[in-house]
């Protein structure tokens, strides 16, 4: 089966394994058959890539050797993933869903889509309100075409306002359910989106900031690690060097993770030319014992020629004379920068001064498989009975698992991100409601790093907006969401 490496996953090969049942409950008794044949054709998929692929494998082991077939299998994988002593999952990521298509959509950035990113805050103290503030808008996207751009924020969806019991619903099935809608905002508006097929391109701001002294300072505004942005980032950096930037801004502050691929990219683009040139390890990943030797790869160096597929085509990317040489960098971060991001981060931090300034970071300090459960069943044909894997097919259409089969680290085999993300040098806090652009120099989170480059111990003026709780919670909407850890 050909692969694809992924920071969120690969597609993996296992064998058929256990997963049997021994005694069925009532509930169970009461399913059509066509459920009870789902469930068997499921389960059967997810236990053997789990048993072939979980980093925890061993660990729980005695929880393996319990699950049954007539079980329902997408609270099954939740509930068997590895926790703490105390019952807290420190596995936050291994799923299963019965949408795999959106999965795949969300990561590869094409998706049916409203085009917007947002934060959930609460109106006020008394926290009965929750309200979306929109953190930007993607080009030429059906929420940028309505008119919504940073800093609006939504009190009401489809007439409802978003209160602490109803707004998982709302963003779930309204804000993100492909369709249209009519958005309520604090400024009296009221704006009809309506949700398209669309690529979410993640280079979404570049600009070089002529600043104080003739210092030119690189900004880009990267959302999601996408095959599709390779060769177009090879293309801003050529840019940035053509102008000669003295400093490069990297902001992450959104971005969840995404393809390894374009992780290795944007590194070696990054990287000091030496490192890069003498083919030093960027990154390795870190196995469970009981990984097949044959899944098992050597630690990535950093390069400058890269080939992988993707829809299918085979596609070149170079970084030759594209690399600007900065003495530093310096990269905006949140707890929605996730995966890719601090992997990013972390295999940087040995060869060059990274400085970050925003939150802490996600703490997604796992790769992970993520496979259709068709292709598991085809990949398995032969060693099935005659007419099994056909039998299956039906049952297990759409559905597909994402489960972590290592955790990733840098050179010297230290993962930065574990267990709770990666702090940073200066605590910023994003502000989308102060009034700025993403990539406007008066933007707070950029003010602030346009102060510590230029040497100044605060960050300019900027309006007085109202200040906003965020919403503390595990919630994280965007496509069951691949862990784009949002909110």
């Amino acid at each position: 089966m050909k692969r694809t490496r992924w920071i969120f996953g690969v597609l993996a090969l296992s064998m058929l394994g256990g997963g049997c049942g021994k005694q069925m409950p009532d509930e169970y008794a009461r399913l059509d058959d066509e459920t009870r044949l789902q469930r068997k054709y499921v389960n059967t998929f997810a236990w053997n890539v789990m048993d072939e692929y979980y980093l925890w494998r061993e660990e729980i082991s005695p929880a393996m050797d319990r699950w049954q077939n007539w079980e329902e299998p997408v609270r099954k994988v939740a509930d068997i993933r590895y926790k703490d002593a105390a019952g807290k999952d420190i596995d936050r990521w291994t799923m299963l869903t019965d949408d795999y298509a959106s999965l795949i959509g969300g990561v590869s950035g094409h998706t049916r889509t409203l085009g917007m990113d947002f934060q959930l805050y609460y109106v006020d103290s008394s926290h009965q309100r929750v309200c979306a503030v929109v953190t930007f808008t993607y080009d030429a996207s059906p929420a940028a075409s309505a008119g919504l751009k940073r800093g609006d924020v939504i009190l009401s969806v489809d007439g409802r306002e978003m209160t602490p019991d109803n707004y998982k619903e709302l963003v779930r099935d309204r804000l993100l359910g492909g369709g249209t809608v009519q958005l309520g905002l604090s400024d009296g508006r009221s704006v009809q989106v309506t949700a398209a097929d669309l690529y979410e391109d993640p280079i979404q701001t570049v600009r070089v900031l002529e600043r104080p002294g003739g210092r030119k300072v690189g900004y880009l505004h990267y959302t999601s690690f996408t095959l599709d942005s390779c060769n177009e980032l090879s293309r801003v950096f050529r840019r940035f060097k053509t102008e000669g930037i003295d400093d490069l801004v990297l902001d992450l502050r959104y971005n969840g993770g995404g393809y390894l691929v374009a992780e290795e990219v944007l590194a070696s683009l990054l990287a000091p030319a030496p490192v890069v040139e003498a083919g030093r390890i960027s990154y390795q990943e870190i196995y469970g014992p009981g990984m097949p030797e044959a899944d098992r790869r050597e630690p990535t160096p950093f390069k400058t020629g890269f080939l992988f597929r993707s829809k299918g085509a085979l596609q070149v990317v170079s970084t030759e004379g594209a690399h600007p040489d900065i003495p530093r960098l310096y990269v905006l971060v949140t707890g929605a920068s996730a995966s890719a991001s601090e992997c990013l981060i972390g295999c940087l931090r040995p060869y060059m001064d990274v400085i970050l300034l925003g939150g802490r970071t996600s703490g997604k300090f796992c790769a992970g498989y993520l496979m259709a459960a068709p292709d598991w069943y085809e990949s398995v044909k032969e060693h099935l009975e005659e007419g099994d894997c056909e039998r299956a097919l039906p049952y297990v259409d759409n559905w597909g698992i994402y489960v972590m089969y290592a955790r990733y680290a840098d050179c010297n085999g230290v993962t930065l991100s574990m267990p709770d993300g990666i702090a940073p040098d200066y605590e910023v806090e994003d502000d989308p409601l102060d009034g700025f652009a993403l990539g406007d120099p008066g933007e707070t989170m950029l003010a602030a790093a346009l102060g510590l480059i230029e040497g100044r111990t605060r960050s300019p003026e900027k309006p007085a907006g109202p200040l906003l709780e965020p919403v503390s919670t595990d919630f994280h909407p965007r496509a069951t969401d691949l862990l784009v850890g949002r909110f």
